[in-house]
């Protein structure tokens, strides 16, 4: 039972994480041609990159909901597969 536990989790695991990489792929292929790559190496800290995270979800507000449609499906896929492992952990955690 115990292989069989291990193996559903780290499926849905491996799913829900297949979704969120999908997402972040999708949101830098609609936000490339917005933003310029840094062009130095001092352009490479935290900051710019949570800069350039804000300036990348302000773009994306204002492309069209037809755009934006790929990316509601992936997100919505994502969190049924993390319910799913919460639904998961708690049915195969009980005790018989």
């Amino acid at each position: 039972m115990l292989i069989a536990k291990i193996l559903i989790y780290s499926a849905t695991i491996a799913a829900g994480l297949l979704f969120g990489f999908w997402e972040l792929k999708l949101k830098h292929q609609l936000t490339d041609d917005a933003l310029h790559p840094p062009a130095r190496v001092d352009d490479l800290s935290i900051v710019n990159d949570l800069s350039e995270r804000m300036k990348r979800e302000r773009f994306l507000r204002t492309l069209p909901r037809q755009k934006l449609q790929k990316i509601k499906l992936v997100v919505g896929l994502k969190f049924l597969f993390v319910a799913l492992l919460i639904i998961e952990v708690i049915v195969l955690q009980r005790p018989k």
